[in-house]
């Protein structure tokens, strides 16, 4: 009897998730990795999947919009210029709140990075379309991205034989335990960039999709959107996972740089203080 009662939800439940998958792509939601979204015609003529079409048209927008609001620049800002310059502003200052001052090298690519990923997110919430960060590929080729970008700066700041020696550490001797740990250490920050943004994603779109299955339905035909809190709570969440993922690039760059940002600020004020000292004495001695 336990066998069979058993046997009986377990069919009910797969009755249930068949349904709710159904009713999903009924609605225009995605319910597999191939299907749900408008572009899904274009998967058959150019033989790309549907989150890398979006990705490109979300590439494409985005360079637009950049190139319609600078194209013609005024010292008084107004309409779209005035949107990015308070964009740029903004994502300058959280950059520099984090970096310092030479942060502001930085904020072209960390603030594409936010506003990038932030559009990839907010794709999953338009009925019809899918996040392109639900999907591993895209998270892992914007984590190795991060990764390459510090790992360059990093060598730049410190030449190639500083930065090699850190990972062997001190004392020397340690170099055998210590050279292994760094290098798991530093693989580590990529897997943890993209399997963090694509797990909240992809969690976040499955929910939607189940609870748009899960609407019931007025006059047979009017479903009542039981989604719809977890869709506002969505644009909450995707805002926060560019954030996070803008943060810890934006940390992992300050560590591999810090040590020739303090040197080269410290050598910086010193030779500006000298330099400052030798105007004002040059200047003095006109005077007398």
């Amino acid at each position: 009897m336990a066998a069979l009662y058993a046997s009986e939800i377990a069919s009910g439940a797969a009755e249930g998730a068949h349904a709710a998958s159904a009713s999903a792509a009924h609605h225009g939601f995605p319910c597999g990795h191939h299907e749900g979204s408008w572009l899904h015609l274009g998967t058959h003529l150019t033989g790309l999947p549907d989150w890398i079409l979006i990705t490109w048209l979300l590439m494409f927008l985005l360079v637009y919009v950049s190139y319609v609001g600078t194209r013609r620049l005024h010292l008084a800002p107004r309409g779209l210029q005035n949107v990015l310059e308070y964009i740029y502003e903004s994502l300058n200052n959280f950059v520099c709140g984090i970096m310092g001052p030479r942060g502001k090298e930085f904020t072209p690519l960390l603030g594409t990075f936010f506003l990038f990923i932030l559009c990839m997110n907010l794709t999953g919430l338009v009925p019809g379309m899918l996040s392109p960060t639900a999907f591993l590929t895209t998270t892992v080729a914007l984590a190795t991205c991060a990764f390459l970008f510090v790992q360059y700066h990093g060598i730049r700041a410190h030449g190639l034989k500083k930065y090699l020696a850190h990972f062997v550490g001190e004392p020397a001797w340690l170099g055998p335990l210590m050279v292994p740990v760094h290098i798991i250490g530093e693989f580590a920050k990529p897997l943890s960039l993209s399997f963090r943004l694509f797990g909240n994603i992809f969690g976040e779109d499955k929910v939607i999709i189940v609870l748009v299955g899960l609407s019931p339905l007025v006059l047979k035909f009017i479903p009542i959107p039981v989604q719809f809190p977890m869709m506002l709570f969505g644009i909450f969440t995707s805002f926060i996972q560019a954030l996070v993922f803008t943060m810890l690039t934006t940390i992992y760059l300050t560590v591999a740089t810090e040590h020739s940002d303090h040197g080269d600020e410290h050598g910086h004020d010193g030779h500006g203080g000298h330099s400052e000292g030798s105007h004002q004495t040059e200047g003095a001695h006109p005077q007398h």
